[in-house]
Formats: structure tokens, C-alpha cells, sequence
């Protein structure tokens, strides 16, 4: 088995032991998986259901999202970060 590497993002790196659709065309079955739970459990978690690395995962969901096919991610408000008290 190949030694699994990452990226400096922490991302894991093509593996075939993984990633055994990479480069394949998607599937309808995968196009809705990926629609209906990308925002609900992120990209790694569908990488690994997929076997695609996790930066075509990404791509393909930014892809779907300009051709309006996907929601656009919601904003997440952030809260403001508190000053340290001295």
C-alpha cells in the first residue's frame, strides 16, 4: 500500500488505495450525494464515500454552486474575537 500523504492544508494526496474513481466521470448517484450532503458533513467525509481526493470533491461542489445547480454556501457569521483582559 502507498504511504499516504498530505498536503500543506492537511488534505490527503491522490492514493489509488483511496481513490479509485479519480479522473473517472461522475456519476448521477454521486452528483446528488455530493448536492444533497456536501454542506451537512464537508468534503473529507465525501472524498472517502466517493474514493475522489478532496480537492476534486471541492472543485466539482464549486462548479455545480457557478452553474446554479448547487446552493451557494451560507455565510457563517463570525463572532468578533474578544481583546485579552490584562
Amino acid at each position: 500500500m502507498n504511504e499516504i500523504q498530505y498536503d500543506k492544508w492537511g488534505r490527503m494526496k491522490y492514493n489509488p488505495a483511496y481513490h479509485s474513481n479519480n479522473g473517472k466521470r461522475w456519476s448521477k448517484d454521486e452528483l446528488d450525494y455530493l448536492i444533497n450532503w456536501y454542506d451537512k458533513i464537508g468534503p473529507e467525509e465525501i472524498s472517502y464515500a466517493l474514493e475522489r481526493t478532496i480537492q476534486t470533491v471541492m472543485s466539482k461542489a464549486n462548479i455545480l454552486r457557478k452553474k446554479g445547480v448547487m446552493q451557494k454556501e451560507k455565510r457563517k457569521k463570525h463572532n468578533k474575537r474578544l481583546k485579552s483582559l490584562k
